[in-house]
């Protein structure tokens, strides 16, 4: 089965090749000669700026790449040697959920400790480089701990249900309705109990801006019991705002670092999140998920018998074989991105008309949007190809000319 190892090895490469192409692409299109600000931008974003945003990407791009590029090898050496050495290893010497408990948990440390010095270059380098950066070395570390508990919390019940699941012939449905039902759960969770964790979560202390954001929820007629500020300056400087949690977990976000905004262009942020619900993108996107979900692990059911009855990799163990089949079906999924991302941007255009009906005129957002554009260093001149890859959110000068439509 020799022709399986290579096609399972020439997906995982051409993965990383085509996602440093197309970051290449993208690096040349935007920094080159050719690039320029859009029109719609010119007002905003100064030519000083425009050559910070080039070298920010320059510098981003690169970071990736090699990241992406260690990260390839480090699967390679998994599928290679690793999977194998810590099945034989652990097989026989305890229970089935313990040999997965390890196994699992080994993967992920070891996974994790090739990442970390990325991780800390990004923020402590990168970041700090360009003045985003405002977390300190206590808090990152911080961060990593309780990061490092949670799934421990939350994988160690998940391996159980997984292994359980794994013992029937036919798993690929059950281990579906458990991870949509996961999702589900984390969605109404992650607000109240998790988020908390990393940031402080304070009550609004602009009244005014609160009665608006309560006026403009009622107008959307949508249902948030809370409006919360966040401490996300205690990390970064650049801003945001989500509305996030379902039913009464719902709450509307803050950053602390978006508050030096007009109150108008809070407001279209927030009208924009609104649109989400209003359009019933959030039910939509539990069902295309969903289906993907299901998708996915239909397919890997399918490479996960091959691979049991064929030995190829000369292992047996169910948490062996499925960490094979889903490494190899998420490799070729992966190709399929431009179709999801082509569906959530379209999403996202309906969301900017809806925030500017409510708010009665597209400039507060079209304002807000430049704001971001400058002060988070966003790349103004993507490549096509990139965008079509990679963005989930239409650029911001495709998301600007729109909305000046709606203007005219």
């Amino acid at each position: 089965m020799d022709y399986f190892i290579a096609l399972f090895l020439i997906i995982v490469i051409a993965k990383t090749v085509w996602e440093i192409v197309i970051d290449f692409i993208n690096l040349r299109y935007s920094t080159g000669p050719d690039a320029k600000i859009p029109d719609v931008l010119k007002d905003k974003v100064s030519a000083e700026d425009f050559e910070k945003s080039k070298k920010y990407l320059r510098d981003r791009t690169y970071f990736v790449m090699w990241r992406n590029l260690v990260s390839m090898v480090v699967d390679i050496v998994f599928v290679l040697k690793l999977f194998p050495v810590l099945e034989h290893a652990l097989s026989g010497k305890s229970s089935l959920f313990v040999q997965a408990l390890l196994f699992f948990g080994i993967y992920m440390l070891i996974d994790y400790l090739v990442d970390l010095p990325f991780g800390i270059y990004s923020t402590f380098v990168i970041e700090e480089k360009y003045g985003f950066n405002t977390t300190k070395l206590m808090l990152f570390f911080r961060d990593q701990v309780l990061s490092i508990l949670l799934v421990l919390v939350i994988g160690i019940p998940v391996i159980a249900i997984l292994m359980w699941l794994l013992s029937y012939s036919i798993w690929w449905w059950p281990v579906s309705l458990f991870a949509i039902a996961f999702v589900i759960f984390i969605s109404f969770v992650q607000p109240v109990l998790i988020a908390p964790l990393f940031y402080k979560f304070s009550d609004l202390e602009n009244e005014e801006l609160e009665r608006k954001l309560r006026e403009l929820l009622e107008k959307a007629k949508v249902k948030v019991p809370n409006i919360y500020k966040m401490d996300a300056s205690k990390r970064t400087k650049k801003q945001n705002a989500y509305l996030t949690g379902v039913g009464r977990s719902r709450r509307l976000v803050l950053y602390d670092t978006i508050l030096s905004y007009s109150d108008d262009e809070i407001l279209a942020i927030v009208g924009h999140e609104l649109g989400h619900h209003a359009r019933r993108h959030i039910p939509k996107q539990i069902l295309v998920n969903s289906v993907y979900i299901a998708f996915i692990l239909y397919l890997t059911n399918l490479v996960y018998d091959f691979i049991k009855s064929s030995n190829v990799f000369g292992v047996s163990q169910p948490y062996t074989v499925f960490s094979y089949a889903l490494m190899f079906i998420t490799s070729i999924i992966f190709f399929a991105e431009p179709l999801i991302n082509y569906f959530s941007r379209k999403m996202e255009y309906e969301a900017d008309e809806y925030s500017a009906k409510l708010i009665g005129s597209p400039e507060p957002l079209i304002s807000s949007l430049k704001r971001l554009v400058k002060e988070n260093l966003s790349n103004p001149n993507p490549a096509p190809i990139y965008k079509i890859w990679h963005y989930t959110h239409p650029a911001p000068e495709e998301r600007i000319k729109r909305l000046a439509e709606l203007k005219n």
